[in-house]
């Protein structure tokens, strides 16, 4: 049997010669009918899967300040769904964050805080495992939508914009100012540390597109 496609003439498709062809009817939007043809190209636009999921669209009227990201450390938040968490005041800023970082930000101030919130963030669970966790785990990247503070705790309203592949940032701790190596690291302890690297350009440069 060839491979080349064979014309088909009216007697094939059981038309007779020179009986009429029944009209054509066309519904939606931006249809194109064609009599007769010699060559058709047709462009069929394929289902690409992102390499970030995006969940929500970014806050419009928003200062992004680079200098600095929030990393959190939780366990059983829902990110997919920007849900709240809540984080141990004897670990909110107190560990993994250096002094003059701790000096200037640490008293969560209402000034502070408006400043905090300009940060891009990594919200996390821990890792399932340590130093690392399974392919399928998740953390969320984007801003803080708003901080409570309370006596035993500091409630925080994520807002998510992308899911990423939670073991690709295990692998990337240097770049990332993490502390920890492959055993242990920052990814296994709940708490909130505040470091002074360019998230996005080293997101950028692991090849996430943010």
């Amino acid at each position: 049997m060839s491979n080349e496609l064979q014309s088909s003439t009216p007697s094939a498709l059981g038309i007779a010669s020179g009986t009429p062809v029944s009209s054509v009817q066309q519904t939606g939007e931006k249809n194109v009918y064609a009599a007769h043809v010699d060559t058709m190209n047709v462009t069929v636009q394929g289902s690409i899967v992102p390499q970030l999921l995006t969940q929500k669209p970014q806050p419009t009227a928003m200062t992004i300040n680079r200098t600095h990201y929030n990393l959190f450390v939780t366990y059983g938040a829902d990110f997919s769904q920007s849900t709240p968490f809540t984080v141990d005041a004897k670990r909110a800023l107190t560990e993994n964050t250096d002094d003059d970082i701790k000096a200037e930000y640490a008293t969560l101030s209402p000034d502070v805080i408006e400043k905090i919130k300009t940060f891009p963030c990594i919200f996390a669970n821990e890792n399932a495992a340590y130093g690392n966790t399974d392919e399928e785990q998740t953390l969320g990247y984007g801003y803080i939508r708003q901080i409570k503070i309370r006596r035993d705790g500091i409630k925080i309203y994520p807002h998510i914009m992308y899911l990423l592949p939670q073991q690709r940032l295990n692998e990337a701790l240097f770049d990332l100012d993490i502390s920890g190596d492959s055993s242990f690291n920052e990814f296994n302890r709940m708490h909130w540390s505040i470091k002074k690297i360019d998230l996005i350009a080293e997101l950028q440069e692991l090849g996430f597109q943010i």
